[in-house]
């Protein structure tokens, strides 16, 4: 790329060269005429200059030419050589990647040392970008390496005292090993937080690398870089929350208590499912101590004898519930309050744990997950497999515990027994499953699959900082989560498809947005699908205002009507109403409303943001955003799907399986 430069292919140069050709040409008598003599003279004037170029070219040519070759040549082998070390670290060959990871930087640390020499070319015109965007990909690479360097080092001291043997599982590990291993994680934030200033610093590099005007191998070298390097700085911070989450979790320094709640996401609410079962789990160290759970009417049942507790309005106007219990007692969609609800609940329902450290919350959806990396595990002479988990245990503690002459208040056993079998095959896993076994778990938490809950403010604040813990989320601009709630649906979520629908447009100086939530039941009635009962609510930036809406419903037999109710929690505006759809038909909410002020001061002075929340436990609903402003920019951050923009709109269309952002500056 440098030796196009030096070699002297400038777009200038041919014409140049012949225009100094037809200056010679030009006849003498042409002199004596008085209107051609100052043509000729600025045809001469440029040849002139043009000549000088010329000789300029091939002197860089000849002085540098050497130079230019060397910084391209090892700037290459800086690059193969990184690859490799990305290759042997994910393998786990901790020397290799350290021998690769010496070779690349001393090959970007030569190319940057020579390429010093072309320093001075910044200022010329279209030569100096190129220059720029050399030198600070050089000094990219070097601090990236420099990064990754570190984090080799630490997974060293971290891995390599386990890797004697290729068979070790979590179960096989000692006591000692178990709680060294906890020990060097939760130790490693200064490794990382110097690793992250490495990365920080090469992404400070590549910002300065011009957008336009490159030629094509620096812009094809450059393209790669720019996408990876804010990719490794986003994961080093993940992995600094995550050496303080875990091994606190874990059990590491003293034992934790926690209340365990599995909400079933068949049967939607607010924060996942419909809690059935309810557990203690006691971890040390990284080990199961205790688990036990139990169905949750053995909890709740006995409580109706002393506790009497006014539920939310909509439990008691569409469920039927006169009182409040911990099954439900996800009612909010903000899962620390749930958390602090459903404690509360456990002690005021006589549960015999007194001190609980915080609150984990599961949906089947998780349990599917592991069950890809463990297999098909039998409990009582039935198989489960991550495709018919949910199912087969549906069937089982609703209409099977019946045919086998199992008592009610013990057909939730199978899951208790269940659970135990996965953990242990779980623990068992090799060592070169457990890449595998985290995956699983990232991807479950950020799916909302998985809710945490530690009384530990100083952990709460890291799950809060890697979205594990549920939260209503404070968001600087617009925001949008859609909250359902299945009140007396029996299991009938799966066979309900939404699509949400969500526009913005300018009227005038406000901003008006609407969303839609199209509802497409495709099941029909039987033991566990009925019509679905919902009651929804739609969070919004706090001061919206509802200008309209359709789709409320009274009740089932009465298809218009019906009331939205306007609150404000958790710095959010709400709009909440119900609806009922039957097998086969389709049907849709839609509210329409004007943004508050801020947001629209927000959108005139600094851009537009958006994040839409995912509700916990619930399945990928299609979502499709269209913003209609005028002068919109290219969009800064998507965080899904592909957006599509024109002069006066940005589309664009994704499954939202995790939350979802897009942002964009402000048009000049």
């Amino acid at each position: 790329m440098l030796l196009n430069i030096l070699e002297g292919k400038l777009p200038m140069q041919t014409k140049g060269k012949m225009q100094v050709e037809n200056a010679q040409s030009i006849p003498l008598t042409t002199y004596l005429k008085p209107k051609k003599l100052n043509k000729k003279r600025w045809l001469v004037t440029v040849a002139i200059i043009l000549g000088i170029i010329l000789v300029f070219c091939l002197t860089l040519f000849l002085l540098y030419r050497k130079p230019a070759t060397l910084v391209y040549t090892q700037a290459i082998a800086g690059k193969d050589a990184f690859i490799k070390a990305q290759e042997y670290l994910l393998a786990q060959d901790f020397e290799n990647t350290q021998s690769s990871l010496n070779q690349a930087l001393q090959n970007f640390t030569e190319a940057r040392d020579v390429f010093k020499k072309f320093l001075w070319l910044q200022h010329v015109p279209w030569i100096g970008p190129q220059i720029t965007a050399v030198q600070n990909l050089l000094l990219a690479g070097i601090s990236t390496g420099q990064s990754i360097q570190s984090i080799n080092d630490l997974a060293i001291s971290i891995i390599t005292p386990l890797q004697k043997d290729d068979t070790i599982s979590l179960n096989t590990l000692s006591d000692e090993q178990t709680e060294t291993l906890l020990k060097n994680i939760f130790e490693a934030k200064p490794v990382l937080e110097e690793s992250k200033r490495s990365i920080d610093e090469a992404v400070r590099f590549v910002e300065k690398i011009p957008a336009r005007g490159l030629l094509k191998k620096i812009a094809t070298a450059a393209g790669p870089l720019k996408e990876k390097v804010p990719q490794l700085q986003s994961g080093i911070e993940h992995a600094i929350n995550a050496s303080q989450i875990i091994p606190t979790i874990a059990g590491y320094p003293g034992q934790k208590t926690y209340l365990f709640l599995l909400q079933n996401n068949t049967e939607m609410r607010p924060t996942g499912g419909f809690i059935g079962t309810y557990g203690i789990l006691k971890v040390k160290n990284g080990d199961i101590n205790y688990f036990q759970t139990d169905n949750i009417y053995n909890l709740d049942k006995p409580s109706e004898a002393w506790l009497d507790i006014e539920p939310p309005w909509p439990l008691t106007r569409y469920n039927a519930v006169q009182n409040w219990y911990l099954r439900d007692s996800n009612w909010a969609p903000h899962f620390p309050e749930v958390a602090d609800k459903a404690e509360w609940f456990y002690h005021q329902e006589r549960g015999q744990e007194e001190n609980i450290d915080g609150v984990i919350a599961v949906t089947p959806t998780f349990i599917q997950s592991l069950l890809t990396l463990t297999g098909d595990i039998k409990v009582d002479g039935l198989t489960f497999t991550s495709t018919n988990l949910v199912d087969t245990l549906q069937y089982q503690v609703e209409q099977g515990f019946l045919r086998q002459g199992i008592d009610e208040s013990s057909r939730k056993e199978i899951i208790g027994t269940l659970s135990e079998k996965i953990l242990e095959q779980v623990l068992s896993l090799p060592k070169s499953k457990w890449s595998d076994l985290w995956a699983v778990f990232n991807n479950d938490l950020q799916e909302k699959q998985i809710l945490l809950y530690i009384k530990d403010q100083y952990v709460q604040e890291y799950i809060s900082k890697e979205n594990w813990g549920g939260e209503i989320i404070e968001a600087t601009g617009d925001y949008l989560a859609i909250i359902d709630a299945n009140l007396a649906s029996l299991k009938t979520d799966p066979v309900v498809k939404r699509t949400i629908d969500y526009s913005i447009q300018q009227d005038n100086k406000y901003y008006i947005a609407t969303v839609s939530i199209k509802f497409n039941h495709e099941g029909s009635l039987d033991w566990k699908t009925t019509r679905y009962r919902t009651y929804t609510r739609v969070y919004v930036p706090q001061g919206s205002t509802l200008l309209s809406s359709s789709g409320s419903m009274m009740d089932c037999k009465i298809n218009e009507g019906g009331s939205v109710e306007t609150s404000d929690e958790f710095g959010k505006t709400s709009f909440g109403t119900f609806i009922c759809i039957e097998p086969g038909e389709e049907k849709t909410l839609t509210f329409k409303y004007k943004l508050p002020d801020t947001v629209g001061q927000q959108i005139e002075n600094e851009g537009y943001n958006l994040l839409v929340q995912k509700q916990p436990g619930a399945a990928a609903h299609q979502l499709n955003v269209a913003i209609l402003i005028n002068g919109l920019k290219k969009p800064r951050e998507a965080s899904n799907g592909s957006p599509i923009l024109t002069k006066n709109s940005l589309t664009v269309s994704s499954l939202l399986n995790k939350d979802f952002t897009i942002s964009f500056d402000k048009s000049d």
